[in-house]
């Protein structure tokens, strides 16, 4: 194929015209950008990731940021975006070369500013997105070698759901959506027993996915069978007592109730947790 630069944003991305069907692609590659400037051709050879725009109105915002922000962020963006596509070899949705720009952006801005925002769901995204933290530490690194800038944890995490989003193609918003509904479980499910959660041992972790699970089920309308529930409710009162009230939360959100036999299986995972923080051994 052959591409005819628009506009250079460091020396390994640009924006450019494919000549045969004239649409607009971002192309990422090592030197691709070096004293690259309008009109000049793009060796071929140097490309190794290439970005198309099909939706139109993505693109229009992302002209709006390209505009609107320094280039060097644009250009590192799309190199991360660039790495994580091949780390997970997936596409990701559109909408990242927008959201993540702009997110990097306002980050150098706080950041110099002396401002951090701190990422209350931090815990839970290490656990819950495990691939995509791992990404996202290695964009921080990538972020603080181009603008020699300490990223913080929290930022991090920030990160992660914007990898996630656009691998399951769903928006950020429901991603801090999940994670804010799960943090807030976690406090009913310590009120309910209560007793503080250790946060780093493999049963926080199984009951974190199971959560994210049951949410994911309830959000598709999916229900599942619990043959043991009889067993559970009589066995497991007051964990199921607690179910019920994430059950309740649940609903509140989400505007849909919560099977019984979903929360047999909630029960099941908090009397677990509850062994767990009794210091016994499960």
């Amino acid at each position: 194929m052959s591409y005819t630069v628009k506009r250079a944003f460091n020396n390994n991305v640009v924006l450019a015209r494919d000549e045969a069907s004239g649409e607009e692609a971002m192309l990422v590659g090592r030197g691709l950008g070096f004293n690259a400037g309008p009109g000049d051709k793009v060796d071929a050879c140097r490309i190794e990731k290439v970005f198309y725009f099909f939706d139109k109105d993505q693109f229009s915002q992302y002209e709006t940021i390209i505009n609107r922000i320094d280039k060097r962020v644009i250009g590192v963006a799309e190199e991360i975006i660039a790495m994580a596509t091949a780390e997970l070899k997936t596409l990701l949705n559109e909408h990242i070369h927008v959201a993540l720009a702009d997110h990097i952006n306002f980050t150098l801005e706080r950041l110099a500013g002396g401002l951090e925002i701190a990422n209350p769901f931090l815990e839970e995204i290490k656990v819950l997105y495990p691939e995509d933290y791992q990404l996202a530490c290695r964009a921080a690194k990538m972020i603080e070698e181009r603008f020699n800038v300490k990223i913080p944890d929290g930022e991090k995490g920030f990160i992660a759901m914007h990898i996630h989003s656009a691998r399951a193609n769903r928006e950020v918003s429901r991603t801090v959506k999940y994670a804010s509904m799960i943090n807030t479980m976690i406090e009913v499910i310590e009120e309910g027993l209560g007793a503080k959660i250790e946060r780093h041992g493999i049963n926080y972790a199984r009951l974190l996915v199971h959560l994210r699970f049951t949410l994911d089920r309830i959000d598709k309308n999916a229900p599942v069978r619990n043959p043991l529930l009889a067993n559970i409710k009589r066995e497991f009162r007051k964990n199921y007592e607690i179910a019920e009230k994430l059950g309740d939360f649940i609903c509140q959100r989400m505007g849909r109730k919560v099977p019984e036999d979903e929360l047999g299986y909630l029960a099941l995972h908090i009397h677990r947790i509850s062994l767990s923080a009794a210091g016994e051994i499960v």
